[in-house]
Parts: C-alpha cells; sequence; structure tokens
C-alpha cells in the first residue's frame, strides 16, 4: 500500500493509503495515537482495507518536518509522543482531519461518504470532528480528553461510538462515568466498556483478553460504519 501526500495550504502532508480490493466504497481517515503515523496504524489501515474500507491515515505531525518514527511500548516512546503532540493544536489537527477527509471524497475509489476514526488523543478529534465536521460517522478508541471538551455536545449531531477499556489509566472510573452521563443521552452516541483491558487494546499485536476486547471493538466499528458509509 502506498505513502501519499495531501495538500494542505500549499503544503504536503504525508499519509499512508490503503485500498480495498474493490471501488466505489466508503472511506476512512484513521486519526493516529500520540506516537504518529507508524507501523502499527499502517498495519490498522491494513484491517480497515481488509474489512471493504478505504482508509488513509495522515502524519498530523508533518509541521516538524521529517521525524524518526516511535512505537507504543516505553516510556520514552511515551513521554516523546507526547512532546510532539503537544506541538500540534486540536485546530491545527482538525484542519488536517478534514483535508484528508476532502482528498478521500475526490478518489474515484469512493463512494463519498466518510468517516474518522480515531486513536488515543486521535480519538478526542475524531469527537470533534462529530461536533464540527460534516463526515458521515466517527468513532473513537480509547480517546482522551474527551470530558475537557463536552461542552461541544450540544453540537453532536453525527453518529458517534467510543470504546472504551475498564481499566484504562488514562479514562479512570469518574471520566467514563462523565462520559456515559453526557453522551449517551444523545442521539446517535454508542459507548462501549471492554472489562478488564487497559489503554490501547485495540493495536495489533494485542494478546489475550486485550486481543479479544479488540477483535470485538473493531467489528462493532465495521458494523457501524456499515450503516452510514454504504
Amino acid at each position: 500500500m502506498p505513502d501519499i501526500t495531501i495538500d494542505v495550504h500549499d503544503h504536503q502532508m504525508p499519509a499512508y493509503l490503503a485500498e480495498p480490493d474493490r471501488s466505489r466504497v466508503g472511506g476512512v481517515v484513521l486519526i493516529h495515537e500520540i506516537f504518529g503515523l507508524n507501523k502499527t496504524m499502517r498495519a490498522v489501515a491494513d484491517r480497515f482495507a481488509e474489512a471493504g474500507f478505504l482508509a488513509i491515515c495522515p502524519s498530523l505531525t508533518w509541521r516538524q518536518g521529517d521525524l524518526p518514527e516511535i512505537e507504543p511500548g516505553d516510556e520514552a516512546a511515551l513521554e516523546e509522543g507526547r512532546r510532539r503532540m503537544a506541538e500540534s493544536s486540536d485546530d491545527q489537527m482538525l484542519g488536517d482531519v478534514k483535508a484528508a477527509v476532502l482528498h478521500l471524497r475526490e478518489m474515484g475509489l469512493c463512494n463519498e461518504r466518510v468517516a474518522t476514526v480515531g486513536y488515543c488523543a486521535g480519538g478526542r478529534i475524531a469527537f470533534l470532528m462529530a461536533c464540527r465536521g460534516d463526515t458521515q460517522a466517527n468513532v473513537a478508541y480509547y480517546g482522551t480528553n474527551i470530558d475537557k471538551h463536552l461542552a461541544e455536545a450540544v453540537k453532536l449531531t453525527r453518529p458517534f461510538m467510543m470504546h472504551l477499556g475498564e481499566k484504562d489509566p488514562f479514562i479512570p472510573p469518574e471520566t467514563r462515568k462523565r462520559l456515559v452521563d453526557r453522551l449517551c443521552p444523545v442521539a446517535g452516541v454508542a459507548i462501549h466498556t471492554y472489562p478488564g483491558v487497559g489503554h490501547g487494546f485495540a493495536r495489533p499485536g494485542a494478546s489475550g483478553a486485550e486481543a479479544e476486547a479488540g477483535k470485538l471493538a473493531d467489528q462493532r466499528t465495521f458494523d457501524f460504519l456499515g450503516l452510514y458509509l454504504r
């Protein structure tokens, strides 16, 4: 699958494109974790393509230049990922994601119906897209700091699904309760909590309970997107 670029205000944003084996399908913009566009996110994009979607994952850290790729796994990677994401504002990332949405809609392979699916910090951007964007649906996997933007829920008019791990240290029980209490009453919102798993349970290469939870979350996501993108 190719690495491509997307035009953003006369600049070129790197992205990874994964194509399904058929045309005129729904598009999915994948919004990466704090670790950026890496091997993990390319594997996620391939997984969505295998499920029949045209998937693209833009690099939201492109303004910082050609950075070495990092993968989740240790504290050093976590801190570097946080540093990189802190360099980009939510408004910048939303603009980048909207450019990726437009790019997909203009592709002949796409039926012009597009969703966003965000992971970790990208989940927050997917939530904001559900409030501010024009995508057909949006999904957040263990999205961090969404609770700080709950005032935007009054603008939540697009279908939105969220996957949460019961033991996620970055989304503790009191935060999960605030999210559920505020968002579940909104039409078109579905929130799933997965027992016994923490943050990042849907990453490729997970094992045991995390792998099972990730598989279930992905199937729910594919079914959800199928309602709005086909």
